[in-house]
């Protein structure tokens, strides 16, 4: 069920040429919609499905403020989620599916 939301909501992004998702904007066609709440909702869906529940099944404080998640974009023809802080943290969306995060990024996620 989760894996298909999932690639539902991110085929739906790619049908729709949109390469990023941030909660208040979104790249589409390499424009920038900025203070557009269009996918929220699918921004929303995939916050709770993968990353809330990613620091719930690792024992991670889903409510630190030193875990800022920013955005979920599209590099290299894979979909990625990425943080604001720790900077520059970045895991594929098929390895959160998959459950193939290394455990260095968990001991970073729980710091």
């Amino acid at each position: 069920m989760l894996e298909k939301t999932v690639k539902y909501i991110l085929d739906k992004l790619d049908k729709a040429n949109v390469t990023c998702i941030d909660y208040a904007y979104y790249i589409k066609d390499d424009e920038m919609f900025e203070d557009s709440y269009d996918y929220c909702d699918e921004f929303d869906k995939l916050y709770d499905l993968l990353i809330f529940n990613l620091y719930v099944k690792h024992g991670i404080d889903p409510y630190d403020d030193s875990n800022s998640f920013n955005k979920f974009k599209k590099e290299n023809g894979k979909w990625v989620a990425e943080w604001f802080n720790p900077m520059e943290l970045a895991i594929k969306v098929d390895d959160i599916l998959n459950n193939r995060i290394p455990s260095q990024v968990i001991e970073i996620l729980e710091e």
